[in-house]
């Protein structure tokens, strides 16, 4: 055999080894904290029970001017999306009062679960989420898929969306 054909060889048995790793290595994807949640109107429910589901969690606060902007796209595409399970649930910070988020929530019409995090937990679960905006991505499988913190356009948040729910 020439040199040539050693080299196409081993070129192909590398390729081949590459891609039976990426095949069979784990995604890299870590799981979706444990979370406990309550709504305004007093429903308890957990991530865990949304397992099966694809699950946006959105921290946002009432003063947040991209949050505010984010909240009429999260509504349209709870609604577009619902025959397919998914479900939003929008996390208000510790510091917002809750009159004011329930304000919030009737003025901007939120159909989605919104829950108060007046302790700090939720957001704490996730990694100590300050900042918002600040949106995950959660698979069917109970996986963290995407995690994206600032203001997403409806383009971007559908286009996640699609994938997360294939």
């Amino acid at each position: 055999m020439k040199k040539k054909d050693f080299a196409v060889i081993g070129f192909v048995v590398l390729l081949g080894a590459l891609l039976g790793y990426l095949w069979l290595a784990p995604s890299g994807q870590s799981p979706a904290p444990q979370a406990h949640f309550k709504d305004l109107q007093g429903n308890q429910f957990s991530l865990q029970q949304l397992k099966g589901k694809p699950v946006i969690i959105n921290f946002w606060a009432t003063t947040c001017p991209g949050c505010v902007l984010e909240i009429p796209a999260l509504v349209e595409l709870s609604h577009k999306y619902s025959a397919q399970n998914l479900v939003i649930i929008g996390v208000a910070m510790d510091y917002d009062p809750e009159s004011q988020v329930k304000e919030m929530v009737r003025q901007k019409k939120m159909s989605y679960p919104v829950v108060l995090d007046s302790d700090g937990k939720i957001a704490q679960s996730f990694g100590q989420v300050t900042l918002t905006p600040t949106t995950f991505f959660i698979s069917k499988e109970g996986k963290i898929f995407k995690h994206k913190l600032g203001e997403m356009s409806h383009t971007e948040l559908e286009t996640v969306i699609k994938s997360l729910i294939l």
